[in-house]
């Protein structure tokens, strides 16, 4: 079985008809998929903007991540969650979508970003917490994350807008 035989019957499912067709649930979804987004990407932006010494330069680095994170973890997952909903509504339109694909490529990318700063910069953060420079590699994965979170955004949009 193919995955676009795959997608078809998800979109096809009873689930997936019932979404798409609902002139009360689907619009609710997506406007849970976009608000979601939004807090959970805004407070990512505002913590790559902090160690890119953009904003917060007076803030310790732990601070700022300390009091976003309950706020990303809600966003991310109630974005995963509608944004599963969306796609199994319309997974046989949305797969050969390039943008799609590229916004699914680009979050395990930016999951793969968040852990290695976790895993290997943030380690050192008593060193550098206070300064209002951080080290190069923390600025990096700061504007890595900035620059794939624009990207994930712009093709998820353009998907929306672009379904034949």
């Amino acid at each position: 079985m193919s995955l676009e035989s795959i997608c078809q019957a998800i979109q096809e499912s009873r689930i997936g008809m019932g979404l798409r067709e609902s002139p009360v649930l689907w619009p609710c979804i997506e406007a849970t998929h976009v608000l979601s987004l939004a807090l959970s990407v805004g407070t990512i932006a505002l913590v790559d903007l902090r160690l890119i010494g953009f904003i917060m330069k007076d803030q310790p680095v732990t601070d700022v991540i300390e009091q976003t994170q309950p706020w990303t973890f809600t966003g991310f997952g109630l974005a995963f969650l509608s944004g599963a909903l969306l796609f199994w509504s319309e997974a046989f339109r949305v797969y050969p979508s390039w943008s799609f694909r590229m916004k699914m490529a680009c979050i395990p990318l930016l999951g793969l970003n968040a852990l290695l700063f976790h895993k290997t910069i943030y380690k050192s953060v008593d060193q550098w917490n206070t300064s209002s420079v951080v080290p190069m590699r923390a600025r990096m994965a700061g504007w890595f994350g900035l620059v794939f979170w624009a990207v994930v955004i712009f093709c998820g949009r353009w998907t929306a807008y672009n379904l034949q």
